[in-house]
């Protein structure tokens, strides 16, 4: 009985390392974080290895929000938003913001946001690319 068990720890000691390949660990926290645009609001980043196209005129995109400090608020704060571009339209809509799913969220245009129009551009010339 020992020997069987001794066999089938060896067997999953074996397993484990074979199993233990770093590779399916090193997508998950890869990120390539590219300063687009810094103004009076804040700073806007985009993750370059997340654009990914859905169709041929939308695609989606993970981006990073640094809102500065003003009266309201005596501190930074950090947004992640998964957004979904239309590059036709030049509209989007966050699918998920800080990791919630915003269900139902509506196209909408930058509305003169000069930093989700830098997002916009930059992601569509990315996908041409």
């Amino acid at each position: 009985m020992k020997i069987i068990f001794n066999f089938f720890s060896f067997c999953f000691v074996i397993l484990i390392l074979i199993l233990n390949n770093s590779e399916f660990a090193y997508g998950v926290g890869n990120v390539d974080w590219v300063l687009l645009k810094e103004n009076y609001d804040g700073k806007e980043w985009i993750d370059m290895g997340s654009i990914k196209e859905i169709n041929a005129d939308e695609l989606t995109v993970l981006t990073k929000f640094l809102k500065n400090k003003n009266e309201s608020s005596d501190k930074e704060q950090l947004s992640l938003y998964v957004m979904r571009i239309n590059c036709n339209d030049k509209t989007f809509k966050d699918t998920s913001i800080n990791g919630i799913p915003q269900f139902g969220s509506k196209w909408q245009t930058s509305n003169n946001d000069e930093l989700i129009e830098v997002v916009i551009e930059k992601s569509c010339s990315e996908r041409i690319n």
